[in-house]
């Protein structure tokens, strides 16, 4: 059973479970099959299964993430220079931009042009043109990460809801049987995410304060999102194995919301911090010439005058 048929599983769940304890109880009646008032109150004693399973059937699809991946990636490749920092976020971006290539110097263009803007233009936008751009691809890197450590953790998330399902089905078809009737449920989820080092803003100009490091995140779908936790459980009898995959779900549920509050948000909250607190060095400084009036703007203060 794949993730799609989620519902089913849980309706097959709850069909299995029924037919055991009506089963359980005709045995401890002598044989005296239960009659209607006791079967309904076994189906509505397991009438919360499908309910239980029915959020999880709403998870979002990974693959919606993709789009969006791509278009960072994509925003990160025209973005990349020589300087561009490589880290577990930026290995799929492989190629430079050359055309960034061109902006380190006026290339004699402005020879005539002599005033303070000019000087200014040449120390804030030229000088720093390729740490600015290196330092929005390490942001955009970051934001990528996000993405996909939360697209990551959705993908878990089916996969984990789904081995419950499949486990409990499996647990109920076995009571009964001649072997020992054992099982167990495993989380990935919560190794679905990994934290990233070494995403570096640097400082454009001399003097200006040490670099920053953006707070990153990353999937870890490169490690194999081993399962770091679970709940091993056996027995034969109807409500042992639905009492365990309550258990299950409801751990479920709650490494799910630790993933993303404790993990994924706390990394976002840093990286909204930090880029609200660092524009400078993430936006060119605002020209000289914007706003000034038309006398400064053709003095010294503004073009200058031409040889």
């Amino acid at each position: 059973m794949n993730f799609d048929q989620l519902m089913q599983c849980a309706k097959d769940i709850n069909d299995k479970a029924l037919e055991l304890a009506m089963t359980e109880l005709s045995q401890k009646k002598s044989e005296k099959f239960p009659g209607s008032n006791e079967y309904n109150q076994i189906r509505q004693r397991y009438a919360f299964i499908e309910p239980l399973f029915e959020p999880f059937s709403r998870l979002p699809d990974p693959t919606r993430y993709d789009p969006l991946i791509a278009d960072l990636n994509a925003a990160m490749g025209n973005l990349r220079t020589e300087s561009g920092q490589t880290t577990e976020l930026t290995k799929d971006v492989s190629l430079a931009n050359p055309h960034l290539d061109k902006m380190t110097t006026d290339g004699g263009y402005l020879q005539g042009w002599n005033g303070e803007a000019a000087m200014a233009f040449k120390a804030n936008f030229i000088d720093t043109f390729k740490t600015i751009s290196g330092n929005q691809f390490a942001a955009l890197s970051t934001l990528k990460g996000v993405l996909q450590a939360h697209q990551e953790m959705w993908s878990t998330a089916r996969k984990d809801i789904t081995k419950i399902a499949n486990d409990t089905k499996d647990a109920l078809d076995n009571a009964g049987g001649c072997d020992k009737n054992e099982w167990s449920f495993a989380f990935s989820v919560l190794s679905a995410v990994t934290a990233v080092g070494g995403v570096v803003v640097t400082v454009a100009t001399a003097g200006a304060g040490l670099p920053v490091t953006f707070p990153a995140i990353g999937a870890a779908s490169s490690t194999g999102s081993a399962a770091i936790a679970g709940i091993t459980a056996s027995g034969d009898s109807a409500d042992t194995i639905i009492n365990s995959m309550r258990q299950a779900v409801d751990d479920l549920t709650k490494h799910i919301q630790e993933v993303e509050t404790q993990h994924i948000e706390l990394k976002i909250r840093g990286l909204i911090d930090c880029i609200h607190g660092n524009k400078d060095r993430l936006v060119s400084t605002r020209p000289n010439l914007a706003g000034m009036n038309d006398r400064d703007l053709t003095g010294d203060r503004g073009m200058g005058k031409s040889d």
